[in-house]
């Protein structure tokens, strides 16, 4: 077989709905984690509440924000 031509398949184009779709619904999730993972936060009234809470939250909220300018910059809009 030293001589056998290897037939192959002519490469499909991939296209980007089912990506698009899959990559949606895994930020759907994230959402949702996060969301129940603040509702499980320190109250602010527990006496063991530390700046290193507030310094937590305050990071977490400006990685949101970067998050929230990339999707309505993806969406088209400007704030």
């Amino acid at each position: 077989m030293k001589n056998a031509k290897v037939q192959t398949l002519a490469p499909r184009p991939i296209e980007p709905a089912a990506a698009y779709d899959n990559a949606h619904q895994i930020s759907r999730d994230l959402l949702q984690h996060i969301e129940l993972q603040l509702d499980r936060m320190i109250p602010p009234d527990n006496k063991a509440l530390r700046w290193t809470h507030v310094w937590a939250l305050n990071l977490i909220n400006a990685q949101l924000s970067e998050v929230a300018a990339l999707v309505d910059e993806t969406n088209g809009m400007r704030n």
